[in-house]
């Protein structure tokens, strides 16, 4: 079995390509139930990928718009990615530690290698796949692409369970402030300029946001600011600056157990834990016309950051002071990559064709540090324990090919050879250990056909890998990666103007798993083997001018076909983690003027929290609600509530101690929110 989502932008009508000039303020898609999507112009093509674009018609992908992720409220800045069939997320509220999600049946997405993630063409992972979407502003972005599964040539490292990539505002000409104030003393202060002057884009963007906190310990502190220039030298070149800088600060209250979780889900395990991030980004990219059909591309960016985090679970009475327990953990990274690609969009043989042909190059460089946190000494550092500096190169050659065989017939083929190599040195142990490889080719293909208009049925194929995780690529160097491969097929339509729906199929079978020895648990091996199948659906409806009902459910199937954990075989256990079912439907009435108002039911079945199959999550569903007053063009106030229901429940449930742990998500919760736009 296998699922997709369809007809395109997220939970609007069909995938769309974005607008010239985005306006803060644009009518949502309930207001235009019967646009149409853009054909791609090369004038669109300014980021690494969008040649591509059009080939995500036949994968499942969703693609966010603008008027789909503004005017929310997000517990992080990955709750956008709810709005994707079939995403479970796991919000820790552990401050400015990064949130995980589900996708394609992979659980460590964002929070381990899972998952590839974007802003702007730069890369979120750390070499552990790690990937904080912390520092996305959402009122700053355009659109995001969420490609399930690996079947994008345009993504290799962490694409196991498909990519996230989002993108900012590049050009336009408004401002927009939006100032919230709301439960947990949570206040968020957000402004984007966008002007044009003459040859020159510039836009600006920048957040203040402070909240104290569901539970004790929480509070959390960030700023986060952005710029981009662009400028159009000459008729066929134009060049962009950005720049990003981004700084957090947190209290975190760890995860409570099940007693605490069922008194006073607001305690906290202890203040020892929080954390603290600084980040700072540069890119730049030119892109030069070559002809009407063809555009060449190069770009490179640069990205420094801190991080420190400091984690002490329950202290228990046989605990003696001084005896160590939990760890601070220190990472500083500094990265560098750069790339060029050929963009083509014209006609062979009388026939549309889309090609990109693509190189990039990226470096490395980590140093982690940890050190032993000991009991009644707070936050004062122990003894040091870990002590490595991680270098790895990645160079990476893609490509994809885009054709209209016949009038109904587009075929889509591509690949990417992905060269890995780099060193590990050890202090803490010491050892020092090079690598040269692995290096892999990943070949896609898809097929899709109209039927008859506004009617099309697509198929396709991807391989991707998982290399093996942190130090192991060294360590373990007699480990292969892991490989998987995915088969989809779906339809999307759009029957009438005033409906649409998608509909998907899809099995993603992972083999060379890596998996501890049943004889010999401290060795691992490439032995495993998983499957992940499932169904996804879509449908929208405008029955009446200003007027949309969405819906979306996902059914997952998942199943540890040769697996060993703990010595123990899994073999036909459900994978940890996974729901079965995850099921939303929203409805939302959004006049130009006046009051308006959204309705959103989300329903998440339970999951195993453990391979075995013996301790369950349970499962969930929440209400939220917004009511808005549109005063004209510039003015809007919105009143959201949160967990309407005030439902008792947590999207992260793990096992520790013997006995589960909880992150508890917010109770009943009020926002108030006053949008100007001019």
């Amino acid at each position: 079995m296998m699922l997709a989502l369809g007809l395109g932008a997220g939970w609007g009508p069909s995938l769309a390509w974005a607008d010239d000039g985005p306006v803060p303020g644009a009518a949502s898609q309930a207001e235009q139930p019967a646009q149409a999507k853009k054909p791609l112009k090369l004038d669109d093509v300014t980021v690494r990928g969008d040649t591509t674009l059009e080939g995500l018609q036949a994968t499942s992908a969703t693609v966010l718009d603008r008027s789909e992720i503004v005017d929310r409220i997000f517990v992080t800045p990955l709750d956008i990615v709810k709005q994707t069939p079939g995403v479970s997320i796991n919000q820790y509220h552990q401050g400015g530690t990064a949130a995980a999600f589900q996708m394609r049946g992979f659980t460590s997405c964002s929070h381990g290698p899972d998952a590839a993630i974007f802003l702007d063409g730069v890369p979120l992972n750390e070499t552990d796949g790690y990937a904080d979407t912390n520092i996305i502003i959402p009122e700053e972005i355009e659109r995001v692409e969420i490609v399930k599964g690996p079947a994008s040539a345009l993504y290799g490292n962490y694409a196991s369970a498909g990519a996230i990539a989002f993108h900012t505002i590049k050009q336009g000409d408004f401002t927009r402030l939006k100032m919230q104030y709301g439960s947990f003393n949570t206040e968020d202060m957000v402004g984007v300029l966008a002007r044009r002057d003459g040859n020159l884009d510039h836009v600006y963007a920048g957040e203040i946001y402070h909240t104290d906190g569901r539970q004790n310990n929480s509070s959390w502190d960030k700023q986060n600011g952005a710029a981009r220039w662009t400028y159009k030298l000459s008729e066929n070149l134009d060049a962009t600056l950005g720049v990003r800088a981004f700084n957090s600060r947190w209290d975190s209250p760890g995860y409570i157990n099940q007693k605490v979780y069922d008194s006073n889900p607001s305690q906290a395990v202890s203040d020892v834990n929080g954390g603290w991030k600084k980040r700072e980004e540069v890119r730049g990219d030119v892109r030069y016309k070559l002809s009407e059909n063809s555009k060449l591309m190069a770009y490179t960016w640069h990205v420094q950051q801190d991080f420190d985090r400091l984690y002490q679970n329950w202290v228990s009475p046989a605990q003696k002071v001084g005896s160590n327990y939990g760890d601070e953990r220190f990472f500083q990274r500094q990265v560098s990559g750069t790339g060029m690609s050929y963009n083509y969009l014209g006609k062979i043989l009388e026939r549309d064709t889309r090609f990109v042909l693509g190189l990039d190059w990226m470096k490395e460089f980590e140093t982690r540090e940890r050190w032993n946190l000991t009991v009644g000494n707070g936050r004062t550092r122990g003894s040091k324990y870990q002590d490595f500096d991680i270098d790895l190169y990645t160079t990476a050659l893609f490509t994809e090919a885009n054709y209209q065989i016949f009038k109904p017939l587009r075929l889509v083929v591509g690949g990417r050879y992905d060269m890995f190599s780099g060193h590990l040195n050890e202090r803490i142990p010491s050892g020092q250990y090079d690598s040269e490889g692995p290096n892999l080719f990943s070949p896609k293909a898809a097929l899709i056909y109209t039927v008859v208009d506004n009617w099309d049925i697509y198929a396709n194929y991807g391989k991707g890998f998982a290399l093996p995780r942190d130090r192991d690529l060294w360590k373990r160097s007699y480990l292969d990666p892991a490989i998987r491969y995915q088969y989809e097929t779906g339809l999307r339509a759009k029957p009438v103007k005033w409906s649409d729906f998608g509909l998907a199929l899809w099995r993603l079978d992972t083999t060379n798993d890596f998996q501890p020895m049943l004889n010999d648990p401290n060795t691992l091996e490439n032995a495993g083997e998983t499957r992940r199948q499932g169904v996804e659906a879509e449908a929208n409806f405008y029955p009446i001018k200003n007027v949309r009902l969405h819906f979306d459910y996902a059914y997952l199937d998942t199943e540890y076909l040769e697996f060993v954990d703990a010595g123990k075989d899994r073999a036909g256990n459900v994978l940890a983690g996974v729901p079965h079912n995850v099921f939303n439907v929203e409805v939302a009435y959004q006049p130009q003027l006046g009051l308006g108002a959204r309705l959103n039911y989300r329903y998440v079945t339970d999951w195993w929290v453990d391979s075995a199959n013996t301790v369950k999550a349970d499962g969930f569903d929440t209400v939220n609600a917004q009511v808005s007053y549109r005063f004209d063009k510039r003015y809007k106030l919105a009143l959201d509530v949160i967990n309407v229901l005030d439902h008792k429940y947590a999207e992260y449930v793990g096992f520790t101690n013997g006995e589960k742990i909880y992150a508890p998500a917010d109770p009943l919760s009020a926002y108030l929110t006053l949008t100007i736009d001019w």
